[in-house]
């Protein structure tokens, strides 16, 4: 296995954070900025294909304002498999909108897969995978699906 040197690790780390962090702040409609052209994002939400799939959900997003969510991730794996940069990272999610808002909504992993695009590095391929808290995040899904948000 090649080994992942410490500028690529700061810069996915500072890339899945700053994507965290405006999912969480309000700054939803600006996380298609951190996904390549061809991106694809798997999870609970369905499968999003491209930048502007990801900008629509992301606009969509951004307008429920009554909805509040904190992220928490660590377990940062990188490695590469042939010539792609791949990642696992553990999540905690934490919603208000849970029956307990202290206990965590969803647990599981990022998998991804992340591309270099002018110098810059972005996310090719998201799936989130819950490990715990599946109908949870099913739930939350769904909210956003149809535009309930308690």
């Amino acid at each position: 296995m090649r080994d992942v040197d410490s500028e690529t690790r700061v810069a996915i780390e500072q890339l899945v954070s700053e994507l965290l962090w405006r999912l969480d702040h309000g700054h939803a409609d600006t996380a298609w900025e951190l996904y390549t052209e061809d991106a694809v994002t798997n999870g609970p939400l369905g499968t999003m294909e491209g930048r502007d799939a990801i900008k629509a959900w992301g606009l969509k997003r951004a307008a429920m304002t009554d909805v509040v969510g904190r992220h928490f991730i660590g377990g940062v794996r990188l490695a590469w498999v042939d010539d792609v940069l791949t990642g696992c990272i553990a999540y905690q999610t934490f919603r208000d909108s849970s029956a307990d808002p202290l206990v965590p909504a969803s647990v599981g992993e990022f998998r991804e897969e992340y591309r270099q695009v002018d110098g810059r590095w972005l996310i090719a391929r998201r799936e989130i995978v819950p490990i715990f808290g599946g109908s949870n995040a099913a739930a939350h899904a769904a909210r956003l699906n149809t535009g309930i948000t308690t």
